[in-house]
């Protein structure tokens, strides 16, 4: 029987100790030849390799699975030279660790614990790990490694999922609250948005204005409906923070959210300014979808594409809305409305949406 794949983050972890093991070895064969050796130094290579799986792995179990969660929201939020500054000083405290570590197991003759330059060169290495690991978040979620490897210099097609979420009543928030505070909340409103979709594994593709876009492959998004779970997820998360909203803003928000899959041509694309893009018909309709909220005065809407090819999280009720035609499209598509289901919830259609369906539209900001 063949062993499980590994996951999206034991693979990282697995890659990374591996790699950093390949580093630790090298270093240590690099001291031999430096001191006079001649020969392969396996003894010498093994602690390299121990000190280095163990700073590795530890560094990236970091990473993956505490700093990239939401309980390392609060450094992703600290402006970038502070991030990298506070990781570096953390990372730190695992190299001392792991060249303690080294020592203890293949203890050298005329060697007396830690080594400066074993810290400074793992020190540096370190830094060089954070400073690249956050250039691809300012970058966004894998975009640095797709342009490294050149994964989409040549157009590829791909099946994807997107979710489109929108804040309702911006522009009169904008209004309200002028330029400055308007800019706070809505960084506040896509920080707080990141979180549950990146905990599901989803990559935030673009902020559009007021708008968050955020895509899976295909496999990964319907994979235990974890887009549909990132959508409630933060839907949920902006009315738990409702009261901070209120108490700093004045104001607490809400989204509007669209789902939908298909093909899409992935492909880089400028020159001066390059970036990752998405295109075709399936982007377009999924924000057709998210559109069509408005009209109906539904939360969230997704195609039945989407939704047939996957089995709901408990706790979220499909209704259909039957097949319709969106703005700017020539086929009709069918569309579900996704809705929390509450024990004792009535399963009335909301006003605006009955009239609608009836063919008369309600418009809602």
């Amino acid at each position: 029987m063949p062993l499980p794949r590994p996951s999206g983050p034991l693979r990282i972890i697995l890659w990374s100790t591996a790699i950093a093991a390949a580093v630790g070895a090298a270093y240590a064969q690099i001291q031999v030849l430096e001191e006079g050796g001649r020969a392969l130094a396996p003894y010498n290579m093994a602690r390299g390799a121990t000190v280095g799986a163990v700073i590795g792995g530890v560094l990236t179990c970091i990473e993956v699975v505490v700093l990239d969660r939401p309980l390392g929201a609060p450094l992703r939020r600290a402006p970038f030279t502070a991030h990298v500054a506070v990781k570096t000083a953390l990372y730190l405290g695992v190299i001392l660790l792991g060249l303690k570590l080294g020592a203890a197991l293949f203890p050298q003759p005329g060697q007396a614990g830690i080594e400066r330059g074993d810290v400074l060169f793992s020190l540096a290495v370190t830094f060089v790990f954070v400073f690249i690991l956050d250039l691809n978040t300012l970058l966004g979620q894998n975009v640095l490694l797709n342009f490294i490897t050149g994964r989409y210099y040549r157009p590829r097609l791909e099946s994807r999922v997107f979710l489109f979420l929108d804040m309702q009543g911006s522009t009169g928030l904008a209004e309200r609250l002028g330029p400055l505070d308007f800019h706070r909340l809505l960084n506040r409103f896509v920080l707080d948005l990141t979180e549950p979709i990146v905990a599901k594994r989803g990559e935030i593709h673009r902020y559009v204005g007021d708008e968050l876009i955020a895509t899976w492959t295909l496999k990964d998004g319907i994979a235990s409906a974890r887009c549909v779970e990132a959508c409630f997820g933060a839907m949920e998360g902006l009315a738990r923070r409702a009261p901070d909203y209120t108490r700093e803003f004045g104001v607490s928000v809400a989204v509007r959210a669209g789902l939908h899959c298909g093909p899409v041509v992935a492909g880089e694309m400028g020159s001066v300014k390059k970036e990752i893009v998405f295109l075709g018909d399936t982007v377009n309709t999924a924000a057709r979808i998210q559109e069509l909220c408005r009209e109906t005065g539904e939360r969230v809407i997704a195609s039945a594409e989407l939704i047939d090819r996957l089995e709901l999280p408990p706790g979220i009720a499909k209704r259909p809305l039957g097949d319709l035609r969106l703005r700017g499209k020539g086929a009709e598509l069918g569309l579900y409305a996704l809705t929390k289901t509450a024990p004792g919830a009535g399963r009335a259609r909301p006003k605006a949406a009955r009239s609608w369906l009836r063919g008369t539209p309600a418009a809602l900001s």
